[in-house]
């Protein structure tokens, strides 16, 4: 399985990988551009670097290569949950993250 994070804090990629439980390949920031392979999940964190995560997500929701691969968007309040519904993210998790809010995501009972 492949995951793909958008966040330049190393705090929430090892909050990720933390509470993963199956075999995986992750990648990191990667350009659409340099996108080969189909990821299977997408983690957007709600500010990387000057680009916002609702800005990634609605990005990602318009390329073929993205659109119809499940995003997260990991946000810093529950008041972000709005913005995650209207750019069209997936799933939406407050951090800290926890390995039951990863399980809703990934869709393991």
């Amino acid at each position: 399985m492949k995951i793909l994070i958008y966040s330049d804090n190393e705090w929430v990629i090892e909050s990720v990988e933390k509470y993963i439980d199956f075999e995986y390949e992750l990648m990191t920031n990667i350009s659409l551009e340099d996108l080969n392979d189909r990821v299977d999940f997408i983690f957007v964190d709600m500010q990387v670097k000057n680009n916002g995560g609702p800005s990634i997500i609605r990005d990602l929701k318009r390329q073929n290569i993205t659109k119809n691969i499940p995003i997260a968007l990991i946000a810093d309040r529950e008041a972000d949950e709005f913005q995650a519904n209207r750019v069209g993210a997936d799933f939406f998790a407050v951090k800290p993250l926890s390995k039951s809010k990863l399980n809703k995501f990934f869709n393991i009972e």
